[in-house]
Parts: structure tokens; sequence; C-alpha cells
């Protein structure tokens, strides 16, 4: 059974930061939706025209399920009570009713995202396993052992801090290794080129994730190398140190720091959040902790030996033995899959926020020094001129002010790239690229009275330039 040993205050607290990340994630979804009830729906596929799977009659059962659990009046039930649901996680007691929470977490997720999955993170996937694992937690841990060893808030036990060994403790980290893990692996996969000869950091310098005040900016080749072998470093090596009780203080502290310089310098929100909280119960408990510079060993000191005999051991029935060990290896075994498969993703697995594919910038920035740049060419009735005007900007006025408008951004020029012919122009063959400059011509239309004829609409890809571009 996977346990893992934290300190209590650490425990409570990595379940708050996971229930501020849920909190993030509604907010930051009911404005979509809304967005979605008003215009936005013009730029995204609809719903009950999307295509999960093969199978006729059970992809027809999913649009159909969610459909009816993304209905505006879900969508705000869903919002209205996210501090409720995460208050009953936190509070922690009642084995059932925490699996009936983290259930409750999980299908709001997947119906919240259901209109707008193009504008889900690597970090949403995450939360969504966050929240998987506290089922998996509940369904695994025998009954009169859950409240041991995954205790609820009690202002009694957060004053006496004791020490926890605990399952969900234990499913979190191991998903916290996978992610960085698989992190650096698909970063060999899909940017060796980028990562291992050092121009990701360069490459990346520009990426619409990057905030404002340093996009654009020159990093010389050296630090950037640096930093490229410095982050492989961090994902395929690091990790390592979570289940070593002496390597633990310094795995927090080394990815704490990339989480902390992550979001000084880049926009991805609930990233840090979720990975720092994650991190908080790898802190080696005070009473096991170990000095960061004191002598390398792998043995285990003997206090540590002695509390560990001195748990109690759990005596989970055989089905439950086989359904954590089954989850155990799709956690360490699908990733691996989805790094040799990474064009081939399963599109269910990504609708349900089941995903496990952890690509955090794993091309090394192949698309971030260019940017799509929409023109019309228009003949202008006054003057009886041809003039080429550019409308790439106006569709994205329908989406709210968020962070993960640079996801369908992303998208729309990972697709114009594809489509793009050597001379610049483009074959518009696709429905993203057709709804957006449909809508570009639109609202060009509705903003230039007395509503200009188009004689053409151009699709091109131009180098970034931070003096021309807006973010």
């Amino acid at each position: 059974m996977m346990r893992y040993l934290t300190s209590y205050r650490f425990f409570i607290l990595s379940k708050m930061g996971l229930g501020l990340a849920y909190l993030w994630v509604c907010w930051d979804f009911l404005r979509i939706n809304q967005a979605v009830w008003d215009h936005l729906h013009e730029l995204l596929p609809a719903l009950e025209s999307e295509v999960i799977c093969s199978n006729p009659t059970l992809n027809s059962i999913i649009i159909e399920t969610l459909v009816f659990l993304s209905q505006p009046a879900l969508i705000w039930s869903y919002f209205i009570l996210s501090p409720l649901v995460v208050a009953l996680y936190v509070w922690g007691r009642f084995r059932w009713l925490q699996v009936a929470v983290g259930t409750w977490v999980w299908i709001s997720l997947v119906a919240l995202t259901a209109h707008a999955t193009v504008l889900m993170s690597t970090a949403d996937f995450w939360l969504s396993w966050c929240f998987l694992l506290y089922i998996v937690a509940g369904l695994t841990v025998p009954r009169q052992q859950w409240e041991i060893s995954q205790p609820g808030f009690s202002l009694h036990l957060w004053r006496k801090n004791p020490l926890l060994y605990s399952e969900y403790a234990g499913w979190l980290v191991l998903l916290q290794f996978t992610v960085y893990f698989y992190a650096g692996v698909n970063k060999l996969v899909n940017g060796w080129t980028a990562w291992t000869s050092g121009l990701a950091i360069q490459n990346l310098s520009s990426d619409l994730s990057v905030h404002d005040f340093v996009r654009g900016i020159h990093v010389p080749f050296f630090i950037s190398l640096v930093l490229c072998y410095l982050t492989l470093f961090q994902r395929l090596l690091v990790p390592f140190g979570f289940f070593i009780m002496r390597y633990r203080g310094w795995a927090v502290l080394i990815l704490g720091a990339m989480h902390v310089g992550y979001d000084l310098l880049m926009q991805v929100a609930i990233f840090p959040l979720i990975g720092i909280s994650g991190l908080l119960l790898i802190i080696p408990p005070r009473e096991q902790a170990l000095p960061l510079f004191s002598k390398p060993s792998f043995k285990q000191n003997r206090s540590l030996k002695k509390y560990l005999k001195s748990i109690a051991m759990t005596h989970p029935g055989m089905a439950q033995k086989i359904f954590a060990i089954g989850m155990a290896a799709l956690l360490l075994i699908e990733p691996a899959i989805n790094a040799i498969e990474s064009t081939n993703q399963p599109y269910w697995n990504i609708k349900l926020a089941t995903q496990a594919h952890w690509i955090m910038f794993a091309d090394g920035g192949n698309l971030s020094g260019i940017r799509f740049k929409i023109g019309v060419k228009v003949h202008d009735p006054l003057t009886g001129q041809i003039r080429y005007d550019e409308i790439d900007q106006l569709p994205l006025g329908y989406f709210p002010d968020t962070w993960r408008t640079r996801f369908y951004v992303q998208t729309i020029l990972l697709k114009a790239n594809h489509s793009s012919q050597p001379s610049g122009e483009a074959i518009i063959n696709d429905h993203y690229l057709n709804d957006y400059i449909h809508v570009a011509e639109k609202l060009y239309r509705k903003a230039s009275p007395p509503n200009p004829p188009i004689e053409q609409a151009l699709l091109s890809i131009d180098p970034y330039d931070k003096k021309t571009f807006t973010p």
C-alpha cells in the first residue's frame, strides 16, 4: 500500500493548497463558461458535435452526459458549492463522505471544462489527478484506519503536529514524482535538440507564457545552456530524493525555488500552487530531518526505523490491494506510453480530465519565436484603393481576462503553422482556423462601417517582434 511519512501540519496545508487551486479553477472556468454562453461559442467546436471515442454508442452516451453536466445551472452550482466542498475536503472526516467529495470535485472539473477543453493546462490535469487519487485512497484504506492516517483538520492535532504515515500523502508524492520525472522524459522525447543544445531557454524567452516585462529579452547562450541542463537535472534526478529522507529537504528546496522562479517570470497561475502544495508533504518531519549538508547515506537512521516499526500495519482486502497496485502501475506506466505516442493522445482522456501526459514546455519552445497574423484585403469605396488591415486580435475580445487565453492562441498558432505554405500564406482547412477567421472578419465589418467589402483574408506566420506584437 502507498504510504508516506509526513507531518500533520504540512499534510493539512497541502490539502488547503489543493483546495485553493480548485477554487481558482472554478473561478476561471465560470468566467469562461459565461463567455461561451455569450459569444465565445463561435470560436469553439460545439460539444454536441465532438467525437470523443470511436464507438458511436459510447460516444453518444459520454457527450449527452457532458452536455447535461455542463448546463448553466449546474455550472453555477459547482462554483457556489466549491467553498463548501473544499471545507469538507480539509475537514477530512468520514471515509465515504471524502470519497464523495473527491468524486464531486472530479465531475465538476470535467463539467466546467467540457465546452472549452482547449483552455485547459497541464496543471488542470495534475489537479484532477490529485482528487482522483483522493478517491483511490478512500477506496483502498481500511475503514478503521482512515482518520488515523488521513486525519482531518483539528486544532488539537495542529498544536500537537504528530507524524503521519499517510496513504493519501503517498499517492500525492508518487503523482508528484511522475509529473516531474516524465516532464523531463518528454523534454528529451519532444525537444531533444532544443534542450540538449542549450537553445530551449533562449526560445522560451519569447513564449506567450512569459510575463511581458521579460518577454523577448535576450538570454546569453551560456546562461541558456546552464539553465537547460539544470532543468533536466531538476526533472530527471531530483524527484528520486522524495523517497530518501536525507535528500527530501534538498528536493523541496530545489523544486520549490523552481516553482517560485516560474511564477515570477511566467503566467503559470495554479501550476506553482499545486507543485508547492505537493512539496509540503515532502518536507521531512522535524523529528526525522537531517542537516542539508550532513554526510550522505542511503541507510535509514535508527529513530526512523523504530518509528516505522511501531506503526500498526493496515490490512486492506484483496480487492483493495489489487486496485491500489493497478493504480500505482497506471501512474508509472501511462505517462511513459503517452511520451512515446505524444502526437496521438486519446481525446476522451483529455475530455474526462484524466490525461497523464506531463509536457510542460517539452518542445523547447519550437514555436515561441513566431506569431500568426490575419490580414484582410479591402477595397476602400471612398478612395477606390486597396488596403490591408490586420484583424488577428479582434476575436480575442470574446475571452475573459484570464491567463488561459494563451492556450487558445497557441492552438491557433500550431494549426496555422501546420497549414502554412512556404510563401507564408496558408491553406485554411481546419475548423478552428475557419471559425477564427470568420469571426475576425465579422468583427472587422462590425467595427468598420460602412461594411467594407473584404476581397481576401490572408494568414501569415511571422517572427516575433516585441515592438509590433501585443500580448
